[in-house]
């Protein structure tokens, strides 16, 4: 995998691809025509989801069903040999190509959201999260300058957060599911236990709930967040979530 993302960066240095320019995505027929005609990208586990043209590259945008859930990859198609690379591909100016970020994926996966502050943030959390937890108390009072939006990412090696998730999702308004939110990752409330379902899986949601979850796994994967808790500024540029809590000027002191 090093050898290939080497190839990759030494690549993208010779095409100098200008990451300023506009961007130019493949319509779904040329998507499917790039899968068909490429065996590397025809597993069952791989899907195809978007794709840019980059010179004599395409840059591609692909989810892997892993065990851990779908992971998002990127590869870059040469267009005159058809050889694949996967891995992170660099400008001569050493910045990473990324793809554009789905503002409306993102948006619609906003589990649910509180406060009424001038400034917005993204926060995805998981209310089994010991970090999530942490976050939850030092944000106590501190957030009065913004309007948070939160997306529930629940971790798969934390067996209670579906049923906690379910819980706090059946709260009728923002308001009711924020103190929820509250209830579970300050006070230790096992309300949430009247949706346990054992351990079995997969976790089996209430259909309403089902929908939201399904949003915001896609918001996570359109963030590329890979632990909890993230947070993300109105332009969902990652920011630490220290920072959100810390006044400025004063460092982050933990409680």
């Amino acid at each position: 995998m090093k050898k290939g993302i080497s190839i990759i960066g030494s690549l993208l240095v010779v095409l100098a691809v200008n990451l300023s320019a506009e961007v130019v995505k493949l319509d779904a027929k040329k998507l499917q025509e790039i899968k068909t005609n490429t065996k590397a990208l025809q597993k069952s586990t791989l899907s195809l989801v978007e794709a840019i043209d980059k010179d004599s590259v395409y840059f591609l945008k692909l989810e892997s069903q892993t065990k851990r859930g779908i992971r998002v990859v990127n590869a870059f198609l040469d267009k005159k040999t058809g050889a694949v690379y996967f891995g992170a591909g660099y400008d001569k100016e050493g910045n990473k190509m990324v793809f554009p970020k789905n503002t409306d994926s993102i948006k619609a996966g906003v589990s649910f959201s509180y406060g009424k502050g001038s400034k917005e943030i993204y926060l995805v959390t998981d209310p089994e999260c010991s970090y999530c937890r942490k976050f939850e108390k030092a944000a106590e009072g501190k957030l009065a300058e913004y309007t948070v939006h939160v997306i529930f990412f629940p971790l798969n090696f934390h067996k209670k957060a579906p049923a906690m998730i379910e819980w706090i999702m059946q709260g009728k308004t923002d308001a009711d599911k924020k103190e929820r939110l509250t209830q579970v990752t300050l006070h230790n409330s096992t309300e949430y236990k009247k949706f346990d379902q054992k351990g079995k899986k997969p976790f089996i949601y209430s259909a309403d709930t089902k929908k939201v979850i399904d949003r915001a796994m896609r918001a996570v994967r359109e963030l590329g967040t890979r632990g909890t808790p993230s947070t993300y500024d109105e332009n969902f540029t990652k920011i630490p979530w220290t920072q959100v809590v810390t006044p400025k000027g004063k460092p982050f002191k933990k409680r």
